[in-house]
């Protein structure tokens, strides 16, 4: 069962249905089922760590205070009550199970997992093979062919993902679990580091490529290895001066803004942030202040920041619709929809797996995985809501709860199984 939502998890596959056959959510009804079984089965008292009751914290306290905002002001959305009491299961439910395995099944189990992270950014390479296949989806205000023609000719690719972000994230949690779990076979690591790398350039997430020199430059930072720190530094400064001259010169024949997105990580990774670089996020924050403002510290309830009402409407296909965009950061919306406490939980909750995990011989896997998910929730107001991203804080806390000397067993048979 726990193998099956992984899958489901990894590949997008609601998001595969969607794209391809126009059905909503089409697996999460038998996914819950499962996980709820999965609860039952697996749940002990003794699985339940300080990190654990954390995330249960936020996520509780960000229902109850989001939901008590909304009834005292009459505008309770209760589908969001569903969404995130799903989040709250589904971690539970791959955390249980991870919690309660073997030393072989776990190692198993990892290497499946970066498995389907790697044919996931397979598929994201081959985005353009399948954008024929994919059916125009309803939005109000377009009809089929215009829908059609944007997505024929969108410069960013996204595999199973409906959104290039969340595929770009798929490519970091692959980098990060072949940077940990190396296979055996020279010949295969390089063909699993190169095809997550070019599935996240092909993204052209901004936040993505950031991450990853941030990921590259603490892998290489951590190594012990005098003469590998130095190769590894030509070998990225050679790699960097190659990407500059054929940006320069073209010869990639990049749209318009795919050129624009590479040089906004240059001038963000400068520190310059502005309307353009961020890609109109600024604006979203600005105008979300000043709602978290008039409402601390318990905020306006929940669904009020997913969609921030007389803000900026989403555009599709060159026309504005009748949609409001969300806040894109996830701390942001749940300050300004729960107020302080869950906000409060969450910063403990990210602290206490990062501490645990710095002290961990299994750091590479813990602590790159929260760096991804943090950088994610700093531009995404739905984190919580990303199904893959449920499984990650699921192996975040599974990993974080092994006591050190059996996390020191987990890491020599890790490193070099395939």
């Amino acid at each position: 069962m726990g193998l099956g939502v992984l899958l489901f998890a990894g590949l997008n596959l609601n998001g595969a249905f969607l794209l391809f056959f126009g059905t909503e959510a089409f697996l999460s009804p038998l996914i819950l089922l499962i996980t709820i079984i999965m609860c039952v089965r697996y749940a002990r008292a003794s699985y339940v760590t300080a990190s654990y009751a954390l995330f249960v914290s936020t996520v509780g306290s960000y229902l109850f205070f989001g939901s008590l905002a909304g009834l005292l002001a009459s505008s309770l959305q209760t589908r969001y009550i569903t969404s995130y009491g799903a989040t709250l299961i589904l971690v539970s439910a791959i955390y249980f199970w991870l919690a309660s395995m073997r030393e072989a099944e776990l190692r198993r189990v990892l290497n499946i997992l970066k498995n389907i992270l790697f044919i996931s950014c397979i598929l994201v390479v081959l985005s353009d093979a399948l954008r024929p296949f994919q059916v125009a989806p309803e939005i109000p205000g377009l009809d089929a062919e215009q829908i059609m023609q944007g997505v024929e000719s969108a410069d960013r690719a996204s595999g199973l993902f409906e959104n290039p972000n969340e595929a770009a994230m798929i490519a970091l949690y692959c980098i990060v679990l072949v940077a940990a779990l190396p296979s055996r076979t020279p010949l295969v690591r390089i063909v699993q580091g190169a095809v997550a790398v070019l599935a996240l350039v092909m993204t052209f997430s901004k936040t993505g490529m950031l991450v990853l020199m941030l990921l590259t430059g603490l892998f290489l930072f951590t190594r012990r290895s005098f003469g590998t720190l130095i190769l590894s530094g030509l070998g990225i400064v050679a790699a960097f001066s190659v990407l500059w001259f054929v940006f320069n010169n073209d010869l990639l024949n990049l749209s318009w803004e795919q050129r624009e997105r590479l040089s906004d990580v240059l001038n963000l990774a400068g520190g310059e942030f502005n309307t353009r670089s961020t890609t109109g996020r600024n604006v979203l924050f600005e105008f979300g202040f000043e709602k978290i403002k008039g409402n601390l510290p318990w905020g306006s309830g929940l669904g009020e920041f997913h969609a921030m009402e007389g803000g900026i409407r989403k555009i599709s296909g060159g026309i504005e619709l009748n949609e409001w965009l969300g806040i894109h950061n996830t701390y942001l919306m749940i300050l300004g929809e729960a107020g302080i406490v869950p906000l409060l939980m969450l910063g403990g909750f990210l602290a206490s797996v990062l501490a645990r995990g710095v002290r961990s011989s299994h750091r590479t896997i813990i602590v790159g995985f929260t760096i991804v998910l943090m950088a994610d929730m700093l531009v995404g107001h739905h984190v919580l809501l990303l199904r893959f991203a449920n499984v990650v804080i699921a192996v975040i806390l599974a990993l974080a709860a092994l006591p050190p000397q059996r996390l020191a067993v987990h890491l020599s048979k890790l490193r070099y199984s395939s």
